[in-house]
């Protein structure tokens, strides 16, 4: 049988002190013994050393044997039950009997195993009236009490009572675990360590994850000799025995020599959790080596639970007058809000923005203008600022004290912004709380950028042997935000968003004034040129065509072709000029006469059309086919204009190697559309068999002026179909078209079933 040891050498020599794998040391402190058991059938796997001592068996005589090969039967029965009804860890305590030995057993499970743990087990417990005796006195505490730091002084004072060790510390975490001595109770010979800072470095992260994990550990004697654990197999690394929930866990050698420094001789220590992370912890300190009964460890746990359950009553308790005085400040700002809605950017809505979160200084960013109040720097380094927050933060909510460590123009201007708080309002908008710097003095137990040293002589990590104080002069600080300050801001946001909306609002109303004036008198100019298009254009236009007829006419036989030839030119001219007047003079009626509506049968409508066109129609051979169609309710004349307009561009634009074709019909349906919600329509076709049109040019040919043929003998201003579209829309309605290059166009207006005459 193979037998090693699986004592853990990196542990004795470490260099990286955040690498330290103190959950494996493959040793225990030698006030108890250690075994391990398999979990099928309590075949001893891990064995401590000092099994002899307790046992009077060596641990080469234990290992792979059965647990009930040593003890009673129905000792191990016991064990096994309660572990496996406590889910693989006992609901409490075992006293085990060896021979005229009596032991303390607590187990839990580690990967594949049970790890026993044994103690003496001593007669010394707190009896039920005491338990009762204890809960009473924190009932009263937290009565007395009028703010955290003096419930912790009460419990330190307790704790201290019931453990007898030396010094009792309540020691509080900020966000990176820097450490704070919050409350002491001491021997009066002893020098305070009350209001003294420890950095992070102190208690590494793994070690506070096990604090996390277990929330007691007890360390008997920092001289103590480490006793290793050994196993049946093929050396530590292949063995290793997580003992992170372990009471009896060897300590690491840094805090054994750190403790040393600190002339400590012996420690027990209980986590304070908070919202599920490491808030404290009470560390107990003893001149010299101390070990205390388990049940006395267990009344000590008991005041870290009492103490962890009152850590959101109290600090809420703390911030209560904060709270008060700031909702008293909001009540304020939003009752100014509500009388003066019009501006949000009044010197006294801002003076009252600052003073709300007890702030320096103020910025509200509006509509890319700044404005500001209280202790601020310059323009460009207040724009500087708020195009690095907007850039950097986003929508999202930003607040610091030290705003140095993240932007790294704060330097220059810490006199006037050290913290911020940032709130966006909108994409473009936002508001900027700010704070001056304010120095302070932290007092540090040693030097914390010599926390850990290396050993010149073999390049192994030490702790700091000086615990003296050294005091830090802290800058580029401001003051904290606390918690109702951040509450409060967020909360205004909303009534702040509310105004600047309504800010918008009321310019964009201004704004939209200010157009109906300008877009007033510009109607006032087209209906001035409407009226000089009707009399001023129109009639030297009559005048050219009738002097060149008389021309013609009088001098025809002596004038050269290509005179006569230029006159024709000019009088042709002159009557696209007319077509085009009488266009516009038309799409300016239909964009601006009331709306007023009527019923229309489109069956006696496009009858009265077809007739004016029957030269046309008969001279090109047209086939009509005239569908039943329904009676709509609109603007007569609008309405006869725009079938006028697609009835005449089905007559000009035909094919001459076919025959000519025009279709219209009409039916009910319901719209696709997104805009009009499923409504009902009258859709009237107009299909051709004409030259038709490229379907890519479907929505352009309802632009003004746009036209897609040029040939000569399709003669046309490009206004037909706009002022089509324009008459459709004017009635609440569409049109669309489809069309195909040489085969045909299809239009189709939409009108309203529901447009009612008004």
């Amino acid at each position: 049988m193979n037998i090693e040891s699986i004592i853990n050498e990196d542990v004795v020599s470490i260099t990286n002190c955040e690498s330290e794998p103190i959950h494996i040391p493959g040793s225990i402190q030698p006030h108890g013994f250690l075994l391990a058991v398999t979990v099928v059938d309590f075949t001893i796997a891990y064995c401590s050393e000092n099994c002899l001592e307790f046992l009077n068996k060596t641990h080469e005589e234990l290992l792979g044997i059965k647990l009930d090969d040593i003890f009673d039967k129905k000792d191990v029965i016991n064990i096994e039950q309660q572990f496996n009804n406590a889910s693989q860890e006992l609901a409490r305590p075992f006293v085990l009997n060896f021979g005229d030995k009596s032991f303390h057993v607590t187990a839990h499970a580690s990967n594949e195993v049970i790890v026993l743990e044994f103690e003496m087990f001593s007669e010394e417990k707190m009896e039920l009236p005491d338990i009762f005796i204890q809960m009473k006195r924190f009932a009263y505490y937290t009565e007395r009490a009028d703010n955290l730091q003096s419930l912790c002084q009460d419990i330190a004072d307790e704790t201290r009572s019931i453990t007898g060790y030396d010094r009792v510390m309540i020691y509080r975490f900020d966000k990176e675990y820097n450490g704070e001595v919050y409350a002491e109770s001491k021997n009066e010979n002893l020098d305070p360590f009350l209001n003294l800072h420890y950095p992070h470095t102190d208690i590494p992260v793994q070690a506070r994850a096990l604090y996390l994990r277990n929330l007691v550990r007890m360390l008997v004697d920092v001289s103590y000799t480490p006793v290793p654990i050994f196993t049946i197999g093929e050396g530590a690394k292949n063995n290793n025995l997580d003992l992170s929930l372990s009471n009896l866990r060897s300590v690491s050698p840094i805090h054994l020599q750190y403790l040393k420094n600190m002339k400590v001789g012996a420690t027990f220590v209980i986590s304070l959790i908070h919202h599920g992370k490491l808030w404290g912890l009470i560390s107990c300190h003893h001149s010299s080596a101390k070990q205390i009964p388990y049940y006395i460890r267990l009344s000590a746990h008991l005041q870290g639970i009492f103490l962890s359950s009152q850590i959101d009553v109290r600090q809420t308790a703390d911030e209560f007058e904060l709270t008060k005085e700031t909702e008293r400040k909001i009540v304020d700002l939003q009752n100014l809000l509500v009388k003066n809605q019009n501006n949000i950017t009044d010197k006294n809505t801002l003076i009252k923005l600052k003073d709300l979160i007890n702030s320096n200084g103020v910025i509200l960013h509006f509509n890319e203008a700044n404005y500001i109040e209280g202790l601020l720097p310059d323009e460009p380094e207040i724009d500087d600022l708020i195009g690095w927050l907007k850039l950097e933060k986003g929508s999202q909510n930003f607040s610091t004290h030290q705003l140095h460590q993240h932007y790294a123009g704060a330097t220059q201007i810490a006199n006037s912004i050290a913290g911020v708080v940032y709130l966006p309002l909108s994409d473009k908008n936002c508001i900027v709380w700010t704070r001056r710097e304010v120095e302070k003095n932290i007092y540090w137990a040693g030097d914390p950028s010599k926390a850990i040293e290396k050993n010149d002589e073999n390049s192994l990590l030490s702790p700091r042997k000086s615990f003296e104080v050294w005091k830090q002069a802290v800058k580029l600080s401001s003051s904290e935000w606390k918690t109702p300050e951040l509450k409060e801001a967020a909360a205004i946001s909303v009534s702040i968003q509310r105004q600047l909306h309504l800010a918008d609002l009321m310019a964009e109303e201004k704004r939209y004034a200010t157009l109906n004036e300008k877009l007033q008198k510009s109607n006032d100019e087209l209906a001035n040129m409407n009226w000089i298009s009707t009399h001023d254009l129109k009639e030297p236009l009559r005048k050219i065509q009738m002097y060149g007829s008389i021309i013609l006419e009088k001098d025809g036989a002596i004038i050269p072709d290509s005179v006569k030839e230029n006159i024709f030119r000019m009088q042709n001219s002159a009557s696209k000029m007319q077509v085009l007047i009488n266009d516009l003079l038309t799409y300016s009626k239909v964009v601006n006469d009331e709306k007023k509506l009527d019923p229309v049968d489109l069956n006696t409508m496009l009858q009265e059309i077809l007739l004016d066109f029957k030269e046309n129609i008969e001279e090109k051979n047209i086939s009509i086919q005239l569908h039943h169609l329904p009676i709509v309710y609109g603007i007569h004349f609008q309405i006869r204009q725009l079938f006028l307009n697609l009835i005449s561009n089905s007559i000009k634009f035909t094919r001459p190697e076919v025959t000519p074709e025009i279709s219209i019909s009409g039916e009910i349906v319901t719209s696709n559309k997104i805009e009009f919600e499923s409504q009902k329509f009258y859709k009237i076709i107009v299909k051709d068999n004409g030259i038709g049109f490229d379907e890519v040019y479907k929505e352009k040919v309802f632009k003004i002026f746009q036209r897609l043929h040029s040939q000569a003998e399709f003669m046309g201003t490009g206004i037909g179909l706009s002022i089509c579209k324009k008459i459709a829309e004017l009635h609440g309605g569409y049109i669309e078209a489809q069309g195909v290059k040489g085969e045909g166009a299809i239009f189709t207006v939409y009108f309203p079933v529901d447009n009612l005459s008004s």
